[in-house]
């Protein structure tokens, strides 16, 4: 099973038991467990795999430590089991498939539903410990475009995954997107108070917006912009960000921008620059257009979620206090490296193949 010194690794006929019995696992906190020592086979790091569960590294040590004394048997024996509840395996199954619908909204609706599909009562914090038990979490649905279509955006999921070989000194590429921070409209936030607590926050009037026309890098994480507080998003602003990265990277041959279809970025004034620029200095701009109605294609979009909550999710008295918060995160991004470094990955989520039918 190797030694505390080397990678740790399975051979065949472990790694496809240890495969079966974690599928088969209804445990969760032993199914986590099973997941573990195999993402470890796999080459992952004690670390990595910590944060893949949110536990310690010391924790995935320890589940090691027990697999290595005790085969999988100790790996899968909790000291502290707790009750399962009055429940049977095949009801518990059938409630989880219940959960997975997305149709209970609170506590209530769960225990209403076990108690007239099983006719057994429970109470909301026993519900609660149930469902924990089951492995599920309480948090916001995902929502997408309806009209997105999943074939569309898996081909050019598939042109960009080919675009990566080709980066190098004389290409770059940059997601391309605009943002309007409203003064005073963005700065309700959630947050812990006490219970018959009211926090009263207050918002501006929703006159003045900064227009911001941003260019982030995939590769090195390098931001560019141009801003205006007098002057809406048009094709200049485009052509005026276009230059700046003439500017910033005067060795480049080919800029491919990947962009959604906005009326500006499909500019005759835009197109005519683009074919002057390539005539006069031999270098392209190449606009690849995301899917229609695909902003979870267009990685920039995650840097303005992010801007929001670190900028403008919170009161500022004057529209300049707002505007020198959003440039103290847009003109300092090497500050948030390590959580931009999580959140700007190339890890695209696709939209579903078909709605998914909740029950309402």
């Amino acid at each position: 099973m190797g030694s505390s010194s080397t990678r740790f690794s399975l051979d065949p006929k472990q790694r496809q038991h240890l495969r079966k019995r974690a599928h088969l696992e209804r445990d969760h906190r032993i199914a986590r467990r099973l997941l573990a020592l195999l993402w470890l086979d796999r080459g992952r790091t004690e670390t990595e795999v910590a944060d893949l569960l949110h536990v310690e590294p010391r924790t995935i040590r320890d589940w090691l430590k027990l697999y290595r004394t005790g085969g999988i048997d100790a790996l899968c024996t909790l000291n502290h089991k707790g009750d399962r509840g009055e429940l049977t395996d095949e009801q518990q199954q059938r409630l989880k498939d219940e959960i997975k619908t997305g149709r209970f909204r609170t506590i209530k609706h769960v225990r209403e539903w076990i108690e007239q599909t099983f006719s057994v009562a429970y109470s909301d914090s026993g519900a609660k410990r149930l469902l924990g038990r089951l492995g599920c979490t309480y948090h916001q649905a995902s929502g997408y475009l309806f009209k997105a279509r999943r074939d569309k955006q898996e081909e050019w999921l598939r042109n960009y995954e080919g675009h990566k070989c080709r980066v190098g000194r004389s290409l770059r590429r940059y997601f391309i997107d605009g943002v309007h921070p409203v003064w005073g409209q963005e700065s309700l936030y959630n947050c812990w108070l006490l219970r018959g607590q009211r926090l009263e926050v207050p918002i501006g009037s929703g006159r003045k917006r900064l227009n911001i026309l941003g260019a982030f890098c995939p590769d090195d994480h390098e931001y560019l912009d141009r801003r205006s507080h007098k002057e809406n998003l048009t094709a200049r602003s485009v052509i005026s960000l276009f230059e700046r990265m003439l500017e910033e990277h005067p060795e480049v041959k080919t800029f491919l921008i990947y962009l959604d279809n906005a009326k500006y970025h499909h500019a005759v004034l835009v197109r005519e620059w683009i074919e002057q620029v390539r005539q006069d200095k031999g270098v392209e701009f190449r606009l690849e257009f995301l899917p229609a109605y695909s902003p979870n294609l267009n990685l920039i979009e995650r840097l303005w979620r992010f801007l929001r909550k670190e900028a403008l999710q919170r009161w500022h008295e004057t529209f300049e206090s707002m505007e020198s918060a959003v440039a103290g995160v847009l003109d300092h991004l090497e500050r948030y490296r390590e959580e931009l470094r999580t959140l700007m990955n190339e890890r695209f989520r696709l939209v579903p193949e078909r709605p998914t039918s909740v029950i309402v």
